[in-house]
């Protein structure tokens, strides 16, 4: 004997029209979440100073490049909001664990202060890729 929810959509997903994409574990369909296709993250392979190898991924290494990239500018979190809503954590990261001197700056501005950060570690970037 066959399930009566086997072939029926729930009335909600119905009703608003939505269609099944994807299965559940126990073989039920899901009505609203489509597959997504797995993010491959970030791998940055640089040397730090003193010859030091770093391996760094995701948003460290995206962090790591922004520094590199901003030279003597400097980078703020309002400069990179769009993908990095915790840059003093990404920071912290390379200050304790990767040992990389990252000195910040107090800069006023119209609605208040914010910090700049600064790579004063000698960094090579050797590769960049996306495993």
């Amino acid at each position: 004997m066959t399930s009566p929810y086997e072939k029926a959509p729930r009335s909600a997903a119905t009703a608003l029209g939505a269609e099944a994409h994807d299965l559940h574990a126990n073989g039920q369909l899901s009505l609203y979440h489509l597959p997504r296709r797995r993010r491959k993250p970030l791998i940055v392979k640089a040397v730090g100073p003193n010859g030091q190898p770093l391996v760094l991924m995701a948003k460290t290494a995206k962090t790591l490049l922004a520094l590199v990239g901003a030279a003597e500018n400097g980078i703020t979190a309002g400069e990179v909001d769009s993908w990095a809503f915790r840059l003093a954590h990404y920071i912290m990261v390379l200050r304790r664990t990767y040992k990389l001197s990252i000195p910040m700056e107090r800069e006023e501005h119209a609605e208040g202060r914010h910090g700049r950060y600064f790579l004063r570690s000698d960094v090579t970037i050797i590769t960049i890729l996306r495993d």
